[in-house]
């Protein structure tokens, strides 16, 4: 953590700073902000459970032959992400950790442009970028946290309903990882106007009808790529109590809060409520669908540009306050207890890649 707290103290200061000057010194202070976390990432070493792995891709891709034969001692990969890493052999062979770097750049570039441009307090979505673990997560499961980011972009595409400008962000974000067509569906959720009652019965649906939609899915996924998933050890049911807990309180809070208030949301609000259901139940589904904490990438970013959207719309600056309290307590207690205790993200301890390489 001796690395971290301090990282995410000045990059939420810089942040705070950024929403209170002139355009030009904000732009400054959030390349600022941006690279900080970047550096910490590229010069990291073996801290995510995929990074050995993702090393030994970046050696072969530096070998001469194409994707199939570099390839067949390991899982198919994405040609977007291939010819990444072919790029990045040829420009700098050797020096991975400019390849880590680089990737990390992509990442977070795309999250804090859709933060510095979705967000109603860039700042505090900043903070729980950190605070919610999605920064330490994203050291793990690097090509699907390219296509994740590049979603996360295009979340503004659903609120203002550029259908086609989402679906080709969405076929850029499939060239890194093709689980990102699951999104697709997603973008109608803004035609359904989501409240109190609809919430709570498609979440029951997730609770009750999970069993009947894991054999759908099973049998869809005998007909892709992804059908050695059904005899893996990975095609085994992980439930995120931690996705299930935020998700949860998230969701009660905010609906709960909107319905016994009666509060008038605007259309833009209307929108992002609806697009809550999908985190909620993805993390629900993880109680009995395999890989369904593969589809909560793509929504539980989503949160920490919903919290600040629904603080808005919350007038008593005393309950505000204590909204924002309860959320923030929660992710940064459950995220450090889990870091410290039981390894979440493998990010701790830090290690320093020249160290070891």
């Amino acid at each position: 953590m001796a690395v971290y707290i301090p990282m995410i103290m000045v990059v939420t200061f810089l942040s705070y700073l950024a929403m209170h000057v002139r355009k030009n010194q904000r732009i400054i202070l959030i390349v600022v902000s941006l690279i900080i976390p970047v550096i910490v990432a590229m010069l990291r070493y073996n801290n995510g459970a995929d990074y050995l792995m993702y090393l030994r891709m970046m050696k072969l891709a530096e070998v001469e032959g194409s994707l199939t034969t570099s390839f067949t001692s390991l899982k198919s990969i994405e040609v977007g992400y291939w010819y990444l890493l072919k790029i990045c052999g040829f420009l700098w062979p050797g020096k991975y950790y400019l390849t880590y770097g680089l990737v990390a750049l992509i990442i977070y570039g795309f999250c804090y442009a859709a933060i510095w441009q979705q967000s109603k307090n860039p700042m505090l979505s900043i903070f729980l970028f950190f605070a919610a673990g999605i920064y330490f997560d994203s050291f793990n499961g690097l090509r699907q946290y390219i296509a994740v980011a590049i979603v996360v972009f295009a979340y503004k595409y659903i609120e203002t309903g550029e259908l086609k400008k989402y679906l080709i962000a969405v076929a850029i974000a499939f060239l890194f990882h093709y689980s990102a067509v699951i999104v697709i569906p997603a973008y109608f959720i803004r035609d359904i106007k989501i409240d109190i009652k609809k919430v709570c019965a498609i979440a029951g649906g997730c609770l009750v009808g999970g069993t009947v939609l894991f054999n759908i899915v099973s049998f869809l996924l005998s007909f892709t790529r992804y059908k050695y998933f059904l005899t893996s050890v990975e095609y085994e049911t992980q439930v995120t109590s931690s996705s299930i807990l935020y998700t949860t309180v998230i969701s009660v809070v905010t609906f709960g809060y909107i319905t016994i208030k009666k509060v008038k949301v605007s259309q833009q609000f209307q929108y992002m409520m609806n697009f809550q259901i999908l985190p909620w139940c993805a993390a629900l589904l993880s109680l009995s669908i395999p890989l369904a904490w593969r589809v909560q990438y793509y929504f539980m970013f989503f949160e920490i540009l919903y919290i600040p959207a629904f603080l808005r719309e919350v007038r008593c600056k005393w309950m505000r306050l204590l909204f924002a309290a309860i959320f923030i307590v929660m992710y940064v207690v459950a995220v450090s207890y889990g870091m410290t205790q039981n390894e979440w993200y493998d990010a701790i301890p830090y290690h320093f890649y020249f160290d070891y390489m």
